[in-house]
């Protein structure tokens, strides 16, 4: 939707890229995809402010009992069919520190229709984490395959988050 809201959410990230286990943000022929982790639930109304403000979005990755993380999937650049319309899609798969399945979801629509160029766009399939009693503390992971299906090109990307108990410090 806005190209300045790529720079800003970039820098509200570079605790995540100063240790990068995982990789979040990558380029394949043109078309280019990002991971970002925010604590802000109020992420959504931020991203649909008017072109001319830059929201900023806080990062974070590490989420308390009873805590909340969103993981938002940004893309720029998909090829359009001959109609003018893109289509990308997402896989999901959200990882238990045990490296079990959490979550799965296969070929979700991220986009459908005609886009701007050199915009930046969110995909509409957010992962959303609400932590549970019954959730294990640990290293989180979750791993979006981000498909530009009209240009068949697939970026996999992944971003990890912490979830601790109590007693942990933060």
């Amino acid at each position: 939707m806005r190209t300045a809201v790529l720079l800003t959410l970039a820098l509200s990230c570079v605790a995540l890229a100063a240790d990068p286990p995982a990789e979040t943000k990558k380029s394949v022929a043109g078309f280019t995809g990002m991971l970002i982790v925010t604590p802000d639930k109020e992420w959504a109304t931020k991203w649909k402010t008017s072109p001319e403000s830059i929201p900023y979005v806080s990062s974070g990755t590490t989420v308390k009992k009873g805590g909340e993380l969103y993981v938002l999937t940004m893309f720029s650049n998909p090829q359009p069919d001959a109609a003018g319309a893109a289509n990308v899609s997402v896989d999901i798969d959200v990882l238990r520190p045990d490296g079990k399945s959490s979550s799965h979801a296969e070929s979700a629509v991220c986009v459908q229709g005609k886009l701007e160029p050199d915009s930046l766009y969110l995909c509409k399939q957010v992962v959303e984490f609400v932590e549970e009693p019954t959730d294990p503390p640990g290293k989180w992971s979750v791993r979006i395959v981000l498909k530009d299906e009209v240009r068949k090109i697939s970026i996999p990307l992944s971003i990890e988050f912490v979830v601790v108990d109590d007693r942990t410090a933060v």
